[in-house]
């Protein structure tokens, strides 16, 4: 008769792995969006937070999304000012197709083939681009990696042109500053 060997201690390695590179992240996320929320940083509302956080997480669980090992600071703030400044300049031209004389705006949809690999990278560069005033996303096409963007004031092939290149380089910056070296490969 032979003893069977006590469990493993670490047997349960894979889940911790898991734990601390998805859940934890994605509680500590919960309760600054808690927090951001109430707009408050009291002790009581971090520790309300994450009790509904552990709460959300763990009764309606997520597969884990793996994310880019890879982010680049210097270009992530080349990220966030490009957006800033691209999203204060079209709600100008917003407001300004709004008031302007002339009659109603000529609109188009326009087809926007993306690189990007990673669907965390797509749906960031996707949410960039609808977050710029003047156009919004119409389509999101996982699969082929394109989108369909209505977007106002589109006179010209020239100025549908222009506006599928702005898209196309908002997406470079999203991928060069958070994506993977795959999807950096794929910009080349």
């Amino acid at each position: 008769m032979t003893a069977t060997p006590p469990p493993s201690t670490h047997a349960h390695a894979p889940r911790l792995a898991l734990t601390w590179r998805y859940e934890i992240p994605l509680v500590l996320g919960l309760v600054v969006l808690w927090a951001l929320l109430w707009g408050s940083w009291t002790p009581l509302t971090l520790l309300t937070g994450i009790v509904v956080a552990v709460l959300v997480t763990q009764t309606l669980p997520l597969p884990p999304i793996p994310l880019s090992p890879r982010v680049d600071p210097f270009r992530l703030i080349v990220l966030l000012v490009v957006f800033v400044a691209q999203v204060v300049v079209a709600s100008f031209q917003v407001a300004w197709i709004a008031v302007r004389p002339r009659g109603a705006p000529t609109s188009s949809i326009i087809l926007v083939p993306l690189r990007t690999t990673s669907e965390l990278t797509f749906t960031l560069a996707v949410l960039a681009i609808s977050l710029v005033p003047g156009s919004y996303v119409v389509d999101v096409d996982l699969d082929r990696r394109r989108v369909l963007l209505h977007v106002l004031d589109t006179p010209t092939e020239a100025h549908a042109d222009a506006a599928r290149s702005s898209a196309r380089a908002l997406e470079a910056r999203v991928v060069r500053a958070l994506g993977s070296t795959r999807d950096v490969e794929a910009l080349r």
